[in-house]
């Protein structure tokens, strides 16, 4: 009885926590109170300070919860996966983006209002979901093993699926499904120029020569054709 108690209570914390973010998607989070909040849930304020005692411990849980889900997420697709690692890391996390916008949004605007301590702990785990990233290119692409560069490169893949809640809606005219398969496309092709041109300046640092000043462009052409 006791256990079923808790998971209630867990996932009462976990909506309340939810609703809150939405709210703060939509309005400053600096301003909001926790009245507000209290009405954007549906409860009575003294209902809101039984499970949280203020608004930034509410901004905590929703955010550690979703980038904990969102690291659990990419490990399971490390593991699962028998080769093509980053395509099914990229699908899974468009999936899981395209009903948090309310999410990101926080993580973008809202992070600095945290403690420090707590700014850190969410700091740590986006860290490893990149790490995560980073290790799924180096199992499709073990070429870039090495390669100076590397964390930028995943830093960018990321900003581009971090910041689609800018523009891209799942219920628009593209679909999750052409969503995730335009960014495979994109970053394996990048990413196999990539390969191509690191392999092309070894080469040329193993035979004591320089690479041609367009060689870069040409292999980077030469590896999507």
């Amino acid at each position: 009885m006791a256990k079923i108690r808790r998971a209630s209570f867990d996932s009462q914390r976990d909506r309340l926590a939810d609703q809150a973010v939405r709210l703060f998607a939509v309005s400053d989070y600096a301003s909001a109170s926790m009245a507000a909040i209290a009405g954007q849930c549906a409860v009575s304020k003294a209902t809101l300070y039984h499970y949280f005692d203020a608004k930034d411990d509410l901004l905590f849980h929703a955010l550690e919860r979703y980038t904990l889900d969102l690291e659990s997420l990419a490990q399971q697709c490390l593991m699962a996966s028998q080769g093509g690692y980053l395509e099914h890391l990229i699908r899974q996390f468009v999936n899981a983006y395209a009903d948090a916008a309310h999410h990101h949004k926080a993580l973008i605007h809202d992070v600095h209002h945290l403690a420090q301590v707590q700014r850190e702990r969410i700091r740590g785990i986006e860290r490893q979901i990149v790490g995560h990233f980073q290790a799924a290119i180096l199992k499709d692409f073990p070429g870039l093993d090495g390669c100076p560069h590397l964390g930028a490169t995943t830093m960018s893949l990321l900003g581009m699926l971090n910041f689609s809640f800018t523009w891209w809606r799942s219920d628009g005219p593209m679909s999750r499904e052409a969503f995730a398969a335009e960014l495979i496309t994109l970053w394996q092709g990048a990413l196999a120029a990539k390969v191509s041109i690191v392999m092309s300046e070894r080469q040329s640092l193993a035979d004591g020569t320089e690479p041609l000043a367009d060689g870069a462009a040409h292999v980077a052409f030469g590896a999507v054709r």
